[in-house]
């Protein structure tokens, strides 16, 4: 099923978020590849080493993202 960007922004848009960013899936041949936006990084002060952990609700295909800080 292929839907339109408006309605995909419809799905899942969160009109109380502080930030939002769109990012594209590239591939390096094995593995789907996304880049983390500056301002998300600057916000969330991630750096090199930090994880991120992939929640995903099997029923509604929510995504959640947690971090884990290297030290």
């Amino acid at each position: 099923m292929v839907i339109s960007p408006e309605e995909f922004s419809a799905l899942v848009g969160s009109p109380n978020a502080d930030i939002e960013r769109l990012t594209t899936l590239s591939s390096d041949g094995k593995n789907l590849l996304t880049r983390v936006p500056r301002e998300l990084v600057r916000f969330l002060e991630l750096q090199q080493g930090d994880k991120l952990r992939w929640t995903v609700n099997a029923q509604t295909k929510e995504v959640r993202l947690g971090i884990e800080k290297s030290e």
